[in-house]
């Protein structure tokens, strides 16, 4: 405890005023004051034994003895004087500095206690105020909210619920959004009063009330009063897509050619399928043949037979090396369409004899077969001629259609005009291509003919190059993708590449087309050095010839043809004439 001047001023102050009160009663009354100050200091003295005595209040005990020392003080001034009032004078400072320090540590002592109380009531108070407060958000009813319940976790999900209530007056009874790599995915539980069928239908003013740049893909949730949202950031098919070397694929894997908006591998099962590709020129589609002929090259129980009725073939003939063989005449691609109908007949009786429905490479020993039109009415304009009257090439192609596909035989037909004169007047795209590709096509009929009227596809809003629409059994509603880039430095690499893996078809087993030639030994040389070795039906398919002429011819061009151990027929090699001269020198 520290005392402070106030302290110290009351301490000299009363016994001061005491003394000059008493020095002045003698001045003025004498003896008379001493007597009435000593019969004071007696009373005061008798009734201070008496409170404490008596447990009367302490204050008026405490105040009797400071009443007794106060007049006994003065008495002693008064009657003694002196040093007797200089020692009364102490007596009463020293007393009243201890009564100070009493009133001090007590008042200090009582000070605390009372805060100490104060601040255990508050406590206890807001105790009570708390549990008062629970109690009362137990008890309360719940707040029902006057309008629509458009809250959200996410600024998408509320977005989300106010666009739906502001064009259709529907509040959603579930909402679940999740961030994509190119925008993000909802899934919305529709109320009671909006189906999902409607709520698509009508999806067009909930996105015009979203107000946002990008696009809206919608699909069926997982329940019958679900809709998913897939919503695309932008145009991600803005960049070109690099191209994808593939390793290790068979026939039944699926071809991998494109991706679409939301960064993911368009993959096709082209097995057992024939695919049409159609498109506007300088729009890609030469690229995707390209690419889809790489992508089977690749695949080692599959091989590859090309139609290019161009002058010069320009589209397929760089794929010579992977090609078993290239079809570039009306003769030729009649010659193909034969050898694929007894390949037909031939694997039919296969398939009998394993009492199986579909080709399959492993098992049945003969790889798939794909045969790559390009320009498909090419060959039906200049096919149709034929070799004789009365025969159509579109006839045949009717018929390739139609029955190859379980046989593991396949046609990919590319052309810029699909339409009913292409396919010879008779075959229905829908019907026959099970996979339907398409670039940009200018022509509204062209893409009615390829997706039908009513399917969604417009291939008139394509505008980049390399961006295509898909329609198989497995993509079955309209969405854009774009085509892996296949840059002329990787095609030539990748033909030099399966060029060494490429292996030819056996000699006797091997597609034989027509070679020119204004002789009958013309003819036979141009075999030979088409097919190398080659048997004599294979000559006779080459040259068209009957077997006296193709022997007459061989005859003719010895020495310059031999007869090999197994029967075949060769042009003798450059460096065996060369051992030849030198053994002779």
């Amino acid at each position: 405890m520290k005392l402070t001047r106030a302290d110290l001023a009351a301490t000299f102050t009363a016994p001061s005023l005491v003394s000059a009160a008493a020095l002045a009663a003698d001045l003025q009354y004498g003896t008379s004051a001493a007597a009435v100050e000593l019969i004071a200091a007696a009373g005061t003295g008798s009734l201070a034994w008496t409170s404490f005595s008596k447990g009367w209040p302490a204050h008026l005990s405490w105040s009797s003895v400071a009443a007794a020392g106060v007049f006994t003080q003065a008495w002693a001034t008064t009657a003694v004087g002196g040093w007797t009032t200089l020692y009364a004078w102490l007596v009463a400072a020293g007393a009243t500095a201890a009564a100070r320090g009493v009133y001090r540590h007590t008042t200090r002592h009582d000070g605390l206690k009372a805060e100490a109380e104060t601040t255990k009531n508050r406590i206890l108070l807001l105790r009570e105020q708390t549990a008062a407060h629970q109690l009362a958000v137990r008890t309360a009813p719940d707040i029902v909210p006057d309008g629509p319940d458009l809250s959200g976790r996410t600024v998408e999900e509320r977005e989300l619920r106010t666009a739906v209530w502001e064009a259709l007056k529907a509040e959603l009874p579930g909402c679940l959004v999740e961030a994509t790599d190119v925008g993000w995915r909802a899934v919305l539980d529709c109320p009671a009063t909006l189906d999902r069928a409607t709520l698509k239908a009508r999806w067009p003013k909930v996105a015009g009330a979203m107000r946002v740049d990008g696009a809206f893909h919608l699909d069926d949730g997982p329940l019958t009063s679900q809709l998913v949202v897939n919503y695309v950031d932008g145009d991600p098919l803005d960049t070109a897509v690099p191209y994808e070397s593939e390793r290790g694929a068979t026939f039944l894997d699926p071809v991998v050619v494109s991706r679409d908006e939301f960064g993911q591998p368009v993959a096709i099962e082209m097995a057992y399928s024939h695919t049409l590709i159609a498109g506007s020129s300088k729009f890609g589609k030469s690229t995707l043949v390209r690419l889809i002929a790489i992508r089977l090259a690749g695949r080692p129980d599959t091989v590859l037979y090309g139609v290019d009725m161009k002058p010069g073939s320009p589209e397929l003939s760089p794929m010579l090396p992977i090609l078993q063989d290239l079809a570039s005449t009306p003769e030729e691609a009649h010659a193909l369409m034969d050898w694929m109908r007894q390949e037909l007949d031939e694997r039919g009786a296969i398939l009998a004899d394993h009492g199986d429905q579909e080709w399959i490479p492993a098992k049945h020993g003969r790889p798939a077969v794909y045969v790559i039109v390009d320009e498909h009415a090419e060959l039906v304009r200049q096919g149709d001629k034929g070799r004789k009257k009365g025969e159509r090439i579109s006839d045949k192609v009717e018929s390739f259609l139609a029955l190859n596909r379980a046989y593991g035989i396949h046609m990919i037909s590319a052309t810029q005009q699909p339409s009913s004169g292409v396919f010879g007047g008779k075959t229905d795209a829908r019907g026959n291509y099970a996979i339907r590709i398409s670039t940009r096509m200018n022509d509204q009929g062209h893409a009615q003919f390829v997706f039908g009227r009513s399917s969604g596809y417009n291939p008139g809003s394509l505008t980049k190059p390399g961006e295509i629409l898909v329609n198989t059994p497995d993509h079955g509603r309209p969405f854009r993708s774009r085509v892996q880039w296949l840059r002329g430095e990787d095609f030539r690499r990748e033909i030099a590449r399966l060029a060494r893996e490429t292996a030819k078809a056996p000699v006797g087993k091997r597609l034989i087309l027509p070679v020119p030639g204004a002789t009958n030994q013309e003819k036979v040389r141009a075999a030979l050095v088409k097919y190398g070795n080659c048997t004599r039906r294979e000559l006779q398919a080459a040259a068209g010839l009957d077997e006296r002429q193709v022997l007459k011819a061989i005859e003719g061009l010895k020495p310059d043809v031999e007869r090999t151990d197994a029967g075949t027929w060769r042009l003798v090699p450059a460096d065996a004439w060369e051992a030849q001269a030198v053994s002779v020198l």
